[in-house]
């Protein structure tokens, strides 16, 4: 099965630094086959015979004994992309640079998702389906109420998240012959 991996803050602000001809290449010496990398963000398309859950420790694993580095890893299928860009509301992906999407490592508590609501976010926009957190910035991330970092800290969550125009890439590389 072709898995897509999100590495968690991977190559950010000059931490968790990888480089990702290394990672291929540990990743294929480590077993996983049609190694691919997009962009140095820690965006990872393989092949395996394994579980997700098995994909996961065993990424997680290599991390943490070739770079020595404990970063949250998330693994999902073609599959599991397409079925989170179609629950995109359709007047949401108009702008798929402004529109973030962020792997949740669990379902948030409805009531932390409840006050986040009530919340004034002026006219940035946000939802949750299950582990997937949708956001959209009208004016750009810099200077933006909301950010992976914020939604970790009120919904008590951690999470990796991609903008519209890199999960329409990975799901692009991982469908490709």
């Amino acid at each position: 099965m072709k898995y897509i991996v999100l590495l968690r803050a991977v190559n950010v602000s000059g931490k968790n630094i990888i480089k990702m001809a290394d990672l291929r290449e540990r990743l294929t010496e480590a077993g996983f086959l049609d190694v691919d990398t997009y962009i140095q963000s820690g965006n990872i398309i393989l092949t395996s015979d394994d579980s997700p859950a098995a994909v996961k420790t065993s990424v997680h694993a290599l991390l943490q004994s070739h770079f020595a580095l404990d970063i949250e890893t998330f693994v999902v299928d073609a599959k599991q992309i397409e079925r989170i860009i179609a629950g995109i509301p359709a007047e949401r992906t108009t702008e798929p640079n402004r529109l973030f999407i962020t792997l949740l490592n669990q379902i948030p508590d409805e009531q932390l998702v409840h006050q986040l609501r009530l919340t004034d976010h002026g006219d940035e926009w946000f939802h949750t389906v299950e582990n997937v957190l949708y956001f959209y910035l009208p004016h750009g991330a810099y200077k933006a109420k909301m950010s992976n970092n914020y939604f970790e800290r009120k919904l008590k969550v951690s999470g990796t998240g991609r903008n519209l125009n890199t999960f329409r890439k990975l799901l692009e590389l991982a469908t490709a012959p």
